[in-house]
């Protein structure tokens, strides 16, 4: 559905940051050095994460009973009056509202709200992270699709429709986006259940908590391989749209609630 506008996007990210290869869209890889069932979580537990284009293809998070949150790049294809299914109920697409500044050729500014008809009683909203101290924080991302090891890398995924729950810790962020590295087993960094994203499911969530309450803090945008990994091995690059830098914008439009 995307590849025509995925490729331009990543030629353009090349001529901008002379990067060799990207993915847009993410799931999850994980350790090979670790059992994938510490990784594979109930979607269930994550009711306010919505599919926008069956099977697991892009996501959407509800983070106000009438408004979801995903990355702008993933709205192309929708349109009003679309039905999207959350928590098994039907809800109508009434707006898609990209950020003003988001472009299709460009990276920056990848972030949109879509608003339904009506507000969806039965699920709770999740919240925002609203600080700025994002670098050397533990993430959590939390994506459908794609998946293989650290040692297998993008190219030899497959898709298994397991929703899988990873960590990794912030290792550089802009005005735009937050970094993480699939760091190797026995390197100093890793986490237990360390992971990045490969192609699957851009929007996905990369959560802090604050008070065991995970937070939104950033929305799957892209993937960046090394000099010697491809996407999704280890040592490569993932990049989440950074919520804290956009604030702003979204309060502008939504009074997002607060958590409880």
């Amino acid at each position: 559905m995307y590849q025509d506008n995925i490729n331009r996007y990543a030629s353009i990210l090349v001529m901008l940051f002379g990067l060799t290869h990207l993915t847009l869209g993410f799931a999850i890889t994980t350790r090979h050095d670790m059992d994938d069932a510490n990784y594979i979580v109930a979607a269930a537990n994550y009711p306010a994460l919505v599919t926008l284009f069956e099977p697991h293809d892009c996501t959407a998070i509800l983070v106000h009973p009438s408004h979801l949150l995903t990355v702008a790049h993933c709205t192309n294809d929708l349109n009003i009056s679309d039905q999207l299914t959350i928590n098994e109920r039907h809800h109508r697409i009434t707006r898609v509202i990209k950020h003003p500044n988001w472009k299709s050729w460009r990276d920056e500014f990848d972030i949109a709200l879509i608003r339904l008809a009506q507000p969806v009683k039965d699920v709770k909203p999740l919240p925002i992270y609203r600080d700025n101290n994002e670098l050397g924080s533990l993430i959590t991302l939390v994506g459908h699709g794609m998946h293989a090891s650290g040692l297998q890398g993008e190219s030899k995924a497959d898709n298994d429709g397991q929703l899988r729950r990873a960590t990794n810790r912030v290792s550089a962020v802009n005005d735009h986006f937050i970094e993480i590295i699939f760091e190797h087993p026995g390197e100093s960094g890793i986490t237990s259940l360390e992971g990045i994203g490969i192609a699957g499911d851009s929007g996905c969530p990369a959560f802090i908590d604050i008070n065991n309450v995970p937070h939104i803090a950033g929305l799957n945008a892209y993937g960046e391989e090394s000099d010697d990994a491809i996407i999704g091995q280890y040592g490569t690059r993932d990049y989440q749209t950074r919520i804290s830098q956009y604030l702003g914008w979204l309060d502008s439009l939504i009074n997002l609630p607060t958590p409880h």
